[in-house]
């Protein structure tokens, strides 16, 4: 991604991000929101996602600032930590939330 201006730097993108895709918003939520753009987190996080993939773990789960990561080796749910405002858990597939990590981890770390 290309950033026009300081603000656009920490807007996640990824190959593959559909806008307005109801998972793809959630997992831009989870970067901003409870990743944030703090490399070491950020790459802890996506080696917690990897462990599930590659079949080293069976699962993960966090409650992070907003949401509660449920990662799955196939789909991972996101559900917000306060259901006070009634929003919906999104389930995703665990290999977009990846893609998704790694790009962050690559944007955050420039």
């Amino acid at each position: 991604m290309t950033a026009s201006n300081d603000n656009e730097a920490f807007v996640p993108d990824w190959p593959g991000r559909i806008v307005g895709n109801a998972g793809h918003d959630q997992i831009c939520a989870v970067l901003v929101f409870d990743v944030q753009a703090v490399p070491d987190w950020a790459g802890q996080v996506l080696a917690k996602v990897e462990d599930v993939i590659s079949g080293k773990s069976t699962g993960w789960e966090m409650a992070m600032n907003a949401h509660i990561l449920n990662v799955g080796m196939e789909v991972s749910d996101i559900s917000p930590v306060y259901d006070d405002a009634g929003d919906p858990s999104v389930q995703v597939k665990t290999q977009e939330l990846r893609a998704a990590l790694v790009a962050w981890c690559k944007q955050i770390d420039r």
